[in-house]
């Protein structure tokens, strides 16, 4: 029979009907049963999910799952962080040490031999990079849920990082909770209803498992991860071998009977079921005994304790990073809080508007982050850890032409800087096979990686030449590593971590860069990430020498590694050589169109419109190009914007991400506000998840989310370049708010509030002493910063910049004329 859903009707305006208040006063009942208390914001939905990328999401950082809430069905999707097929081997092509004739044949303007080359001697071998696989599925079948069902939600709450499904059925009213706790390292599934229930528990995999019952309350899953797809080309062919792993689910039944049938649990007449799901592998664990007795040490520390007990647990530590930082986007509550999320994004689809649900964004953001990377975990891949695939697209990799970088845009400025170690500790896996990949193609110190790595830290150009040939993936995590510095200004930080990695990626430079025909220091065969230029003969091409993004990447390397030297006192005869080097490298260029040039040539493109807008490197995320000290290049800047998006770019979420952060660098709210649209419009699912591309069908990927997170920082707080910018971006839509706890450069954390589209009142908590720049946009001035009651003497007061000398620990009010 088909299960009938009912659905409240609401008013699509703003105007709050008696139902709609009736609905809020039973949510708001609801909540304030709970044991905690919640904050909000929450998704919520009037309907299950119907298809996986609907789904929402749990997650520790290591373990994860897709919450359906289906009331007959269940079904929890499971991912862990490291269940990957392939292994740990050598890629190098044998033939790597003829790079350099791949480089005489640019240099020599033979692209297209050039090409034919690199595939022949630089492309790994296989060719093929493991993927990022599933886990498997936790099903539970219930026999007593009627047909009809009426008060359905399925409800994330972001403040207690928690999955609750209630409705009502036969009479009964039901509730479940799911959520990964990150102190015990499970998964919890709470069922709970008000009338005896009965279940049956299943897990499996869609291969590559076998799951049997051990005693009456448990369910073992054992496999490991296998290539999927398999080919009989040896340039591609992958060992048939992968992480093994082992999953387990425990059953603790109150009330009614639990026993094992098969590679099943069944429970009859039960009040309240508890279930808990721990994971591990040889990846970690390295054998099948440490497997075994992971899960059996997780399990029983879990079972030992309440579930209100896990749950208080798991909420306490979550907040610890949620509730460092808030943002709202109207001036009181929400006037939409009311409509289901799906809702409310079809309506954004539709042509309106939603601040509420904008600010919402920036919650759910900021909690897929923290739900997928933890301290001691893997850096966040393309999906996050969520996958429900064999073969997902792209493999689920760490892709660093771009991705895995945005992926941490928003780690630092949105308070999250402990977890950007993760993508640090990315970088550190990459070292040994990068400095591998360095001396066999060309013959370099340091080390590099190319556009795409894996769980073993694999550096070698994959997939195919228009994409693999790109030694700039290294290089662009290690300035991460500065970044960290340059909000923390931890100086062990500086010492221990950051400039020896930086100097490692410069050595590797100064080695990689070539003299050119006019005595410039040429990067190559590289190419713009992804994309192709025209030849004046009509034919196209990737590979090319210096590229605009891989001379800007090059430029900060050598900028940091010389300031971090002249701090630390360290390496002068280095610092020399990386200055020198500096100005020797190709300027940036305006091309015949306006434009910012893609490449040293100004070529013509064959795609004005592509995804990836690299060359803008410079003016985000780096800020080589800025409004005030580069304004000529601002500009072509903001034409090469104008241009892509003429022709159909920003078609992703994550590229849509990245040109909402360009536009907010070049201090245009308006612009920038109608990319987010645009993000929310044509790349977000029901459930918020970014999609990579404009259809319907279109594959999830995170870093649209956690990029577009980054954008809306931007828009409200800037501090490159030794100025701190309230509002330097804030569109007209958005004319009251408020953020608290969002970070800048040089250790402040910022409270701000505005009315009117101007700023009325600024709180600054410094972490360390040193010198405060504030600017506050055109027509309002910084009339004063008090501490503690007392005025400070200000470095031109009453203007729309002043400074003021900052101590660690103490708090600053700032007030505006």
């Amino acid at each position: 029979m088909k299960r009938r859903w009912t659905r409240r009707r609401f008013l699509r305006n703003a105007a709050i009907s008696g139902a709609v208040l009736a609905q809020r006063r039973r949510v708001e009942a609801w909540t304030a049963r709970a044991p905690e208390a919640s904050a909000g914001p929450v998704l919520f939905f009037d309907q299950p999910a119907a298809a996986w990328p609907d789904a929402l999401p749990v997650g520790n950082g290591r373990l994860g799952a897709m919450v359906f809430g289906n009331p007959a069905h269940e079904r929890l999707q499971l991912n862990e962080e490291t269940v990957w097929d392939g292994e740990r081997r050598d890629r190098s092509n044998p033939q790597a040490s003829r790079t350099p004739e791949v480089r005489a044949l640019l240099m020599a303007g033979k692209v297209h031999e050039a090409e034919a080359l690199a595939a022949e001697v630089m492309m790994g071998v296989p060719v093929r990079l493991p993927v990022y696989q599933t886990l498997g599925d936790l099903w539970l079948d219930f026999e007593d849920v009627p047909t009809q069902i009426s008060d359905y939600r399925l409800e994330l709450d972001l403040d207690r990082a928690l999955v609750t499904t209630t409705f009502r059925a036969g009479g009964a009213h039901w509730k479940r909770e799911v959520f990964s706790s990150a102190p015990r390292n499970v998964m919890v599934a709470r069922l709970e209803s008000s009338a005896p229930m009965s279940l049956t528990v299943r897990l499996d995999r869609p291969a590559n498992s076998q799951t049997e019952a051990a005693g009456n309350d448990r369910l073992v899953m054992t496999g490991a991860a296998r290539p999927v797809n398999p080919t009989t080309d040896p340039l591609r062919q992958e060992r048939q071998v992968g992480v093994a792993f082992r999953a387990e689910v425990e059953a603790i039944a109150e009330g009614g009977v639990i026993r094992a049938e098969g590679n099943t649990l069944r429970m009859e007449k039960a009040r309240a079921v508890t279930l808990l799901i721990a994971a591990a592998t040889d990846y970690r664990e390295h054998n099948v005994a440490g497997m075994a007795a992971a899960c059996a040490r997780r399990l029983r520390e879990a079972a030992a304790l309440p579930y209100a007990r896990l749950r208080e647990e798991h909420v306490a530590d979550y907040r610890r990073y949620a509730r460092r930082c808030g943002l709202q986007l109207v001036d009181g509550p929400d006037p939409l809080g009311y409509m289901a999320t799906d809702k409310r994004v079809q309506r954004v689809k539709e042509g309106g508007e939603d601040a509420g649900l904008i600010a919402t964004y920036f919650h759910f953001g900021r909690y897929m982050l923290i739900s997928s990377s933890r301290p001691g975990t893997l850096p966040a891949n393309l999906q996050g850890i969520w996958n429900e695939s064999l073969d997902p697209p792209w493999g689920s990799k760490f892709t660093v032409n771009i991705n895995a970088e945005m992926n941490y845009w928003m780690a630092e400025n949105g308070n999250l800087a402990d977890l950007h170690a993760q993508l640090f500790d990315l970088l550190d896996a990459t070292r040994p096979a990068g400095t591998e990949t360095a001396q066999r193609y060309f013959k370099a110190r340091g080390f590099l990686v190319n556009h795409n790595t894996d769980l073993w830290g694999d550096a070698i150009p994959v997939d195919h030449v228009q994409a693999g040939v790109w030694p700039m993936g290294a290089a662009w995590m290690a300035l991460h590593l500065f970044s960290h510095f340059a909000y923390s200004l931890d100086q062990d930080f500086l010492r221990e971590r950051a400039y020896p990695r930086l100097k490692e990626i410069a050595e590797f430079f100064l080695d990689y860069l070539v003299d050119g025909a006019d005595g410039e220091l040429l990067s190559g065969p590289s190419q713009s990430p992804e994309n192709k230029y025209r030849l004046p003969d009509g034919t196209t091409a990737s590979l090319c020498m210096s590229p605009a993004m891989d001379t800007e990447i090059i430029r900060a390397v050598f900028d940091r590694v010389e300031r971090m030297s002249k701090m630390l006192g360290l390496d002068e005869d280095l610092r020399a050589q990386v200055a020198s080097a500096a100005k020797r490298l190709p300027p940036l260029k305006i091309g015949k169109t306006g434009a910012l040039q893609e490449w040293n040539e100004d070529y013509e493109e064959t795609e004005p419109g592509h995804r990836h807008i690299s060359h803008l490197f410079a003016l985000y995320p780096d800020h080589q190009i800025t409004l005030r000290a580069t304004p000529e290049l601002a500009g072509a800047a903001r034409t090469a914007l104008e241009r892509r998006l003429q022709n159909g770019g920003g078609s992703t979420g994550w590229s849509r991400a990245w040109i909402v952060n360009c536009w907010a660098r070049l201090e245009d709210g308006e612009a920038a506000y109608q990319s987010l649209l645009a993000l929310l419009r044509n790349s977000t699912r029901p459930n918020l998840f970014d999609v990579c591309g404009m259809k319907a069908n279109s594959p999830f990927q995170i870093d649209g989310n956690l990029g577009g997170t980054a954008g809306l920082i931007e828009m409200l707080l800037q501090s490159h370049g030794g100025v701190v910018r309230l509002l330097p971006a804030l569109p007209q839509a958005w004319p009251a708010g408020s953020f608290r706890g969002l970070r800048t450069r040089g250790g402040l954390e910022v409270d701000l509030a505005w009315r009117e589209g101007k700023a009325v009142s600024a709180a600054l908590r410094a972490s360390v002493d040193g010198e405060v720049t504030l600017a506050v946009p055109a027509g309002q001035q910084i009339h004063s910063v008090t501490r503690g009651g007392s005025r400070l003497a200000l470095a031109n007061a009453g203007t729309a910049q002043a400074s003021f000398r900052a101590k660690a620990g103490k708090e600053y009010a700032v007030s505006f004329a």
